[in-house]
């Protein structure tokens, strides 16, 4: 990879990171929950910055990650066929190393996305050497919802019938309970098995599942058609491009919107939101990456530019660290600042844990390779805990 491409990845991973830390922040680290005493902001001002939040950046940060998964998928392939290496094999067992990681990490954090990514990534490892052509096509299909639009046509054919999800069922409200109440070791016995229930729950009864394999993929398609290395050749097409997205989130918004003040039941309701909210998730992606592009190409050598690729560079270390040390933080066997801290309070939290990241990220840069996760990770990847990490 060429160095302006490592940069642009890294600026794109850290944006990404940055959204999912101030996400996480405000809503407690899943663990949604109203402070008992408000300390200058009101219950009103907490609801405004938790649903503009929620707006601008709930599934868009994950989503913008899982682009950049695939995209780093191919290129760790790629530079290893070009030495005449099949990594295939090798990159399952990667994955196998990002699973344990990410299920231990799940452990402290019920919402953990590491092991899901890693679960999904096996599919990935099998798509590799499959026409570029036949992977867009299953992109799109993916991205289509197919399962949930069948669920729709149920239940437009059939208004009695009920999409019941019963994977997960009742445990958010049980898991908030532990979390305010319990101990270290009761939140780490329910996230063992009831955390799992409830997140996979989700990720399956939402369609996050084919949303990500549908990203996945795509960050492999633009790894091949190299668009990060052309990245100024493609910049009028890239615009365009936006120009089509904006148009298409308009028109995804005003459709969503009619249906749902539609005169249809629960059910119905309910699968047109989820549907339409899976598709804009996947345009905005696709919006914001190409804005963000264009930011690059105007400000490649600015500060925050450079700040948010450190942070990037970094992303596994930051992801889990930002995690552990916020369940402690707002967690009742912890600090318990749940109690203390609305929205308004937990964004500027949020802010803050970002600011001192970039800072230990830039630091520990400065010294070593990777960050200490990343190493670690590496290392185990190929048997070899002596591969060189500090600089000079």
């Amino acid at each position: 990879m060429n160095n302006n491409r490592v940069v642009l990845v890294d600026f794109l991973r850290g944006f990404a990171l940055m959204g999912i830390v101030l996400i996480h922040c405000v809503e407690h680290f899943d663990f949604f929950a109203k402070p008992e005493s408000n300390f200058l902001f009101s219950s009103a001002t907490d609801d405004v910055v938790m649903n503009t939040v929620f707006l601008l950046i709930s599934g868009k940060a994950y989503s913008i990650f899982a682009l950049m998964f695939g995209f780093s998928f191919f290129i760790q392939m790629n530079r290893q066929e070009n030495k005449g290496v099949d990594f295939r094999g090798r990159f399952l067992w990667r994955l196998t190393i990002l699973l344990t990681m990410g299920f231990i990490h799940s452990l402290l954090y019920k919402g953990d996305i590491l092991h899901i990514y890693a679960l999904i990534g096996f599919v990935l490892v099998a798509l590799y050497k499959v026409n570029t052509k036949i992977l867009v096509t299953l992109a799109i299909l993916l991205a289509l919802q197919i399962p949930l639009c069948i669920n729709l046509i149920q239940s437009l054919v059939n208004p009695a019938y009920e999409y019941t999800k019963t994977l997960g069922a009742g445990l958010f409200m049980e898991g908030n309970h532990t979390f305010a109440n319990g101990s270290f070791w009761d939140v780490v016995q329910f996230n063992f098995w009831k955390g799992r229930m409830d997140v996979w729950g989700w990720t399956f009864y939402n369609g996050r599942y084919l949303q990500l394999l549908a990203l996945f993929i795509m960050g492999l398609v633009i790894g091949r058609l190299k668009y990060f290395e052309n990245i100024a050749a493609y910049r009028q097409k890239a615009l365009k491009l936006l120009g089509l997205a904006v148009l298409i989130i308009i028109g995804l918004i005003l459709t969503r919107n009619m249906l749902l003040a539609g005169n249809f039941n629960d059910t119905q309701k309910e699968l047109f939101g989820t549907i339409f909210n899976s598709y804009l998730g996947v345009v905005y992606t696709a919006a914001i990456i190409l804005i963000l592009v264009q930011i690059y190409i105007a400000f490649s050598t600015g500060a925050i530019i450079q700040n948010l690729a450190s942070y990037g560079r970094m992303s596994l270390t930051n992801y889990v660290t930002q995690a552990v040390l916020g369940v402690i933080f707002f967690y009742g066997y912890g600090f318990g600042m749940y109690k203390y801290l609305g929205s308004t309070w937990s964004i500027l939290y949020g802010a803050a844990f970002f600011t001192l990241q970039i800072v230990f990220s830039k630091y520990w840069l400065k010294h070593y390779k990777y960050g200490p996760l990343e190493w670690f990770w590496r290392a185990c990847t190929f048997f070899d805990f002596k591969i060189k990490n500090r600089l000079g």
